[in-house]
């Protein structure tokens, strides 16, 4: 069953319109009388019934909503230098698929790229349609740029753990009894300065590191996700 995200989402005749009418009407070419599944990105879904279509919107009826549980008990924020290219958008549909819960993108001090609004926006266009494809019901939580500094000054506010990705430092292996809500720090493709490595030591972070290789920074966002992700 197709997937339709709605900003807000309760049973009844809806009229879905934008990118997402647009998807289903030209791309699926779904007609009056198909199913879909409707879901708001908060964990509430709904089965849902077409009544009828336009030319840029349609109306659904919507039936009993439902909050499936999720799979995942770890809280997962990510925070990563964004890559160029395609090479970030490609990083925020694969860490959404994978159940992260937020990706903060990362100002550090060898950041080759920082992603104003207008890209920022497209991005969120991007964890809605990855969403759809892995049937997750809550969209991944994406922040704009914020500086390294700032990001350990509001963890230890928070008394958050941090993993951070390093190469040339380990802290041992990741442990199964880790907090629900850690933060994993990735730094920009020449790494991160002695002077950032020195905040996230004095942060107590954790550091992680790929043996025998030094790992781009949309594959060790996946990798190191995929750690703590599955440590439990």
């Amino acid at each position: 069953m197709h997937w339709a995200w709605t900003e807000q989402l309760t049973t009844g005749e809806l009229v879905i319109s934008g990118p997402e009418a647009h998807h289903l009407l030209h791309v699926l070419r779904m007609k009056p009388g198909s199913s879909l599944m409707l879901f708001d990105g908060t964990g509430s879904v709904a089965d849902a019934e077409i009544l009828q279509t336009g030319r840029r919107d349609l109306t659904v009826l919507a039936k009993h909503i439902s909050r499936p549980p999720t799979a995942l008990a770890t809280q997962l924020t990510v925070a990563a230098a964004p890559p160029k290219g395609d090479r970030l958008r490609t990083m925020v549909e694969k860490l959404t698929e994978m159940g992260v819960h937020q990706l903060v993108l990362l100002e550090t001090e060898r950041s080759v790229t920082a992603p104003g609004e207008t890209r920022v926006e497209k991005l969120r266009a991007s964890v809605v349609a990855a969403c759809k494809q892995a049937r997750r019901p809550v969209l991944m939580e994406l922040q704009p740029l914020i500086s390294l500094p700032e990001l350990l000054k509001q963890a230890s506010a928070d008394e958050r753990t941090v993993f951070a990705a390093h190469p040339a430092e380990t802290s041992g292996p990741v442990h199964s009894h880790h907090p629900i809500a850690p933060l994993l720090l990735i730094g920009p493709e020449g790494g991160f300065t002695d002077h950032e490595l020195a905040l996230m030591k004095s942060a107590q972070a954790r550091f992680m590191a790929w043996p025998g290789t030094i790992l781009r920074t949309e594959t060790a966002a996946l990798v190191f996700a995929t750690m703590l992700l599955t440590s439990h």
